[in-house]
């Protein structure tokens, strides 16, 4: 196929040609039935008209025409339906009223000889109607079968937009590479190169993107680590040393240290996390005991704050889900209520099994987030109130980013809401089955 435009131009003018002389020879051909049945009914009574001693047998075919032959006053020859009585009617054509109708004479006078043929006007209409419905019909009822066909013109026409459809909607999201057609069409042509073009520099964007984060990792890791160590050299040789620090210079270097590298490790999840980039492998887990791990995970930073977690929950409640996403999920969540909880806080995590779906909802009796900051707080790097956040405490406002992330990637639902306490946040995750 060269060209869409040429090919659907050309079949449906040759359709429609055809089409339409096919509907045209069948209004001819029942035109000329019925007319050939009228000039037969003419030409037998016009035979019995100047045959007088001619008598015919044409009782039912002759009721649109009657004749009358006059000799001076005496009938002649009069067809089936005529009148016994002269038709009162003027040399030529004229209309009259006989037999209880109106009809059409026609009055040719020669010497004592007189011919009288008259039709009626309402069966002349009658037979002008049919052979104009004889005409229309088929041309009526070839319609439907143009638009069938056109429709399978043009479905087949458009069938290259379709196969390429088929191919972009069925690539996953790591497939990037180009869309091969076997027939591309003169239309498509730009079209199909300038995709493909898009998926190359798409491909290219996420390799470089790729090519960072690992840049990241190692590039940043390893002096951080080497920097966190030489924090912690340094402050016992001051103490060993004696040397006072009574600004808090060091503990004050040591928290910077160690938010960069949480922002560090969480920039890292979140790339790792991203529906786009990230390869679900699902499978079967207990959640009840991923969720006993988490806690065991934090529970050094929870009895460091003396703060109380509970975990409600039956016990092998299994989720079809990504392990390493689920674990991260769940140690943003429960860290979270731990960082933003203050002392002697509660925690209670919490999980209800459906027929359909798995909730996981995990609360705090911390200061929570106001309703109208719902949406804002899964944006990256927001921070209720910024870094002056009224806990207190420091964060890289992408834990919440993470979690939706993680939610998407599992065809889930996040909400936000109040906890059971006078104050307090409840993140609840609906995760399928």
């Amino acid at each position: 196929m060269t060209s869409i435009r040429r090919y659907l131009v050309t079949l449906l003018i040759a359709l429609l040609t055809l089409t339409s002389f096919l509907a045209a020879l069948q209004s001819y051909r029942q035109s000329m039935s019925r007319a050939e049945l009228l000039l037969d009914q003419d030409l037998i009574l016009l035979a019995a008209s100047l045959a007088p001693g001619f008598q015919t047998d044409v009782h039912a075919t002759t009721e649109l025409l009657v004749v009358q032959r006059w000799q001076h006053d005496t009938l002649q020859y009069k067809s089936d339906h005529a009148p016994s009585k002269r038709i009162a009617a003027p040399v030529g054509f004229s209309e009259q009223n006989f037999s209880g109708q109106r009809w059409r004479t026609y009055h040719r006078q020669s010497g004592p000889l007189s011919i009288i043929v008259a039709q009626p006007l309402k069966q002349r209409q009658e037979l002008a109607d049919e052979v104009v419905l004889a005409a229309i019909y088929p041309v009526v009822l070839s319609l439907p079968v143009q638009a069938l066909l056109i429709w399978l013109v043009v479905t087949k026409g458009l069938w290259p937009l379709r196969r390429l459809t088929q191919q972009l909607s069925s690539k996953k999201a790591d497939d990037l590479t180009a869309v091969q057609l076997p027939e591309v069409p003169q239309e498509m042509t730009q079209m199909l190169s300038t995709t493909n073009q898009l998926l190359q520099r798409l491909q290219d964007a996420f390799q470089r993107e790729k090519r960072f984060a690992s840049d990241v990792a190692h590039e940043l890791r390893t002096p951080l680590s080497l920097l966190q160590v030489t924090l912690h050299n340094a402050q016992q040789q001051w103490v060993q040393q004696g040397v006072a620090d009574p600004d808090g210079m060091m503990n004050a270097l040591q928290h910077g240290v160690m938010r960069m590298s949480e922002l560090i490790e969480q920039i890292m999840l979140l790339n790792r996390t991203n529906p786009e980039h990230f390869k679900a492998k699902l499978q079967s887990i207990d959640l009840t005991a991923l969720c006993r791990e988490v806690i065991a995970e934090l529970y050094p930073k929870i009895l460091q704050k003396q703060q109380q977690i509970a975990l409600d929950a039956q016990d092998h409640v299994m989720l079809n889900a990504d392990p390493f996403a689920l674990r991260v999920l769940l140690v943003n969540l429960v860290g979270n209520a731990c960082k933003y909880t203050p002392e002697s806080g509660q925690i209670m995590v919490s999980l209800h099994p459906l027929a359909n779906q798995i909730t996981i909802e995990v609360e705090d009796s911390g200061p929570g987030i106001s309703p109208h900051e719902y949406h804002r707080v899964f944006d990256r790097f927001y921070r209720v109130g910024g870094d002056r956040h009224q806990s207190g405490t420091p964060g890289s406002g992408l834990g919440l980013s993470i979690v939706k992330e993680i939610v998407s990637l599992h065809h889930g639902q996040l909400y936000l809401g109040q906890s059971i306490w006078s104050s307090g946040l409840k993140v609840t995750v609906e995760l399928p089955v």
